[in-house]
């Protein structure tokens, strides 16, 4: 899928770090969570609703577009099929409509036909969607830290927004005429040219961290990742519904109506996060996410040598991110390969996706507190755990011969989705706090440029396995989280050196 949400926990003991402030102290005994106000200063609010910020932005921003997720991945089979084959539109309503269940030997034909085609786009698009955003993210994360979160993650949900309303006109057209899937591609650019989930994820999160302090920042940015699942599984769970009553077009442009009213949340009702330099104008503002100077300090602020192993730590942190999203990018291809392995259509592949991301939610709203109450277990370990979780999911996975393993492998993984939200957790608890909106752009730059080479791979390994073991992609991507359980281990061992360098000060 486009931009599957990782939907990406984790704290240090306060003392521990040797730039904690007074009021750092001060915050570490508040039970609730702060809000920022307009003034800069922090205020407690002991009613629960009142510290809600921005997880209704993330909520309905994920709940727009997961409705039309799918559907925009049977949109590109069908319309692959009508290019491939030409006139054969009839045949290739087999595939729009319902899956590969109706007819069965035709059905599989048009599938063995077409997939390395509707493959090929849908990877493009994450290409388009993943490296332009991690260029764009250079300039706004660190733009962010100076004139406000509120803009940066406006401008990459309008262009969510605009390229629903592409998709939505293009599907229109492509009910009368017989038109290129391509196009498909073309309509991300707004998506991509805003900067995409990269810019998205990294406002809201560094916003999240703005409110927060030392004690609740774990918890806050768990429920801001359970808001964003809950965003899904509700899109995923309606779309399954809807697509029997309404049109591809409308679901698109129902999607597009819902980011608006997210765009709409977060300029009327949520309040800036930092305290911007008004002596600035819009001109002025505009002209400086253009300022190469920004990214130059960004990258001096990663080389530069910092105490304790810190710069070493943060840096196996980000590549550790960055291969969870390398080995991931072939997850656009699972849709076509339980249409290929299990026969499931657009509906059966919802509700699978859905109890999928339910328990991965529930795993961030409470799972989390619970490990972190009855286990003591640390940031560090709920990121071991989320690897282990995907090691053994991959794997599953590939083996699975039925359908119901599928859902098997779902219930024993709960945890496989707080890998995000704890390496950025980690981060914010040893970089001072006026370079946190530079390491989540970072992180996420990352993220974003890996699919540059594994898009091309898993599309290569899935085009060339698809006859005979079209599961091999998914042992590559469990091998990965292997490796990436090496550089957890490296961490640990460089995390507890900082630690005794800490209390020998």
């Amino acid at each position: 899928m486009r931009y599957f949400v990782r939907l990406d926990l984790a704290v240090l003991v306060l003392s521990s770090d040797p730039r904690a402030s007074t009021m750092d102290v001060a915050e570490k005994f508040e039970e609730n969570s702060p809000l920022l106000v307009a003034n800069g200063s922090r205020k407690v609010n002991r009613n629960w609703f009142r510290n809600v910020t921005v997880e209704p932005v993330a909520f309905l921003h994920s709940f727009g577009w997961s409705l039309s997720e799918i559907m925009l991945t049977n949109q590109i089979v069908y319309q692959s099929c009508v290019v491939t084959l030409e006139s054969n539109e009839t045949a290739c309503s087999l595939l729009k409509s319902s899956g590969v269940s109706d007819n069965q030997t035709i059905a599989i034909y048009l599938e063995e036909k077409v997939q390395p085609y509707a493959a090929t786009i849908s990877m493009t698009i994450v290409l388009l969607t993943s490296v332009v955003p991690a260029l764009v993210a250079l300039f706004l994360g660190p733009w962010s830290d100076k004139f406000g979160r509120k803009p940066v993650i406006a401008i990459a949900a309008v262009g969510y927004m605009l390229t629903e309303i592409l998709i939505a006109w293009i599907s229109y057209l492509s009910s009368y005429y017989a038109l290129s899937p391509w196009l498909y591609v073309v309509a991300n650019i707004p998506v991509a040219v805003s900067g995409g989930y990269s810019v998205f994820n990294a406002g809201i999160f560094s916003y999240m961290n703005d409110v927060t302090n030392e004690n609740n920042r774990t918890m806050r940015m768990g429920v801001l990742q359970g808001f964003t699942m809950l965003g899904v599984l509700i899109g995923l769970l309606a779309s399954s519904y809807m697509v029997k009553f309404v049109t591809v077009t409308t679901m698109f442009s129902i999607s597009a109506v819902i980011m608006f009213i997210s765009v709409m949340y977060l300029i009327l009702v949520t309040n800036e996060s930092i305290t911007t330099n008004n002596l600035h104008s819009a001109i002025q503002q505009l002209k400086a996410i253009f300022n190469v100077n920004l990214v130059v300090d960004m990258l001096q602020t990663f080389s530069k040598p910092r105490p304790n192993y810190e710069r070493a730590i943060t840096w196996l942190l980000i590549i550790v991110g960055g291969f969870v999203e390398f080995a991931v990018a072939g997850r656009t291809l699972f849709f076509l390969y339980t249409r290929r392995q299990f026969c499931w259509d657009a509906v059966s592949y919802g509700f699978w996706l859905s109890a999928e991301l339910g328990l991965i939610m529930l795993g961030n709203l409470f799972g989390i507190a619970l490990l972190k109450k009855l286990f003591n277990i640390s940031d560090l370990g709920l990121l071991a755990l989320s690897t282990v979780n995907q090691v053994g999911d991959y794997l599953v996975k590939g083996f699975a011969r039925q359908g119901w393993q599928l859902y098997l492998t779902t219930f024993m993984t709960p945890f496989k989705g707080v890998d995000g939200a704890a390496v950025r957790s980690i981060l914010s608890s040893i970089l001072p706090s006026d370079e946190i909106g530079k390491s989540y752009s970072m992180d996420l730059s990352v993220k974003a440029i890996t699919p540059l080479i594994s898009v091309f791979l898993f599309t290569y390994i899935y085009n060339r396995t698809i006859d005979n073991v079209p599961s091999t992609y998914l042992f590559v991507t469990s091998a990965i989280f292997g490796i990436n359980l090496l550089l957890i281990g490296v961490t640990q061992y460089l995390l507890n050196k900082r630690n005794q360098s800490i209390i020998k000060l």
